[in-house]
């Protein structure tokens, strides 16, 4: 077919709803405590690397994915084939915020890991009162802003380790749109570096009560694996939010992922 290219034509942006923020979890345990009380955060250790050098430090946080529901079921499998499906509006609403993705070799990775050295060089103590506002000179400010840019960003592609086991070498966490909170609380560190990190256990314990929970208006879906937990789910949130009936706007998704043919 002929045809001839208008470039005289222009489009103006199209406007479409945002993605949602999706958490995805293991088990159905971990599922149904969410549904019922609200995510709960934990430490989760972060590393970032410019092939030369790789820095680790210990957020305490709760990360969600700025994903179709289709997306995460089909490539987020790794962290689990069940999930919660809530609104931007409410991250939002909870202080999250879209991680800054780094390139290895960029000039901002090499910037923000040399200037880590210098934050780790630091007292824990001037550290503290710089993240809680008691210290406001400029190298205290500078340093407050230099912890919040870590513990937003991460390589764009990077190791995956799930349970101790190396699962890929070259993951793309940058697909991912994650969106984090980092729990920002006087007697909660902020961040854990060098031996600390290997007690996040004992952290986590600090923060075994804190949850963010969400309102129904909010609550976009969820994603569970049979047709019992479709009931559950309806009965967790009815209960919960006192409703006579469960909201048809919100999709519960089947993930087949996990399914075997019953040839019996």
């Amino acid at each position: 077919m002929d045809y001839w290219v208008d470039t005289d034509r222009f489009f103006e942006p199209s406007e479409r709803e945002s993605f949602p923020l999706i958490h995805m979890t293991q088990n159905w345990e971990i599922l149904e405590l969410i549904l019922t009380e609200g995510l709960k955060p934990s430490y989760c250790k972060e590393n970032l690397t410019n092939d030369k050098e790789n820095k680790e430090a210990c957020f305490p946080m709760i990360s969600t994915s700025n994903v179709s529901s289709d997306f995460a079921i089909a490539y987020q499998k790794s962290y689990g084939t069940l999930g919660i499906i809530l609104s931007k509006k409410w991250g939002e609403e909870n202080d999250f915020n879209p991680v800054l993705y780094l390139e290895r070799a960029s000039d901002l990775t090499n910037e923000i890991i040399d200037n880590f050295e210098n934050i780790t060089a630091t007292s824990k103590d001037k550290l503290d009162n710089a993240l809680n506002g008691l210290m406001t000179d400029y190298k205290s400010l500078l340093t407050k802003q230099q912890i919040k840019i870590f513990a937003h960003s991460k390589n764009y592609d990077g190791i995956l380790v799930r349970n101790n086991t190396l699962r890929a070498k070259n993951y793309p966490y940058g697909m991912e749109r994650e969106w984090r909170k980092i729990i920002r609380q006087e007697k909660i560190p902020y961040f854990l570096v060098g031996e600390d990190v290997d007690k996040k256990a004992e952290f986590n314990e600090l923060i075994k009560d804190l949850r963010v929970d969400f309102s129904v208006d909010h609550l976009q879906g969820v994603i569970v694996e049979s047709d019992w937990q479709v009931d559950r789910v309806k009965k967790i949130i009815t209960d919960k939010y006192k409703l006579k009936e469960f909201p048809d706007r919100i999709e519960i998704k089947i993930n087949q992922s996990r399914h075997v043919p019953d040839e019996g």
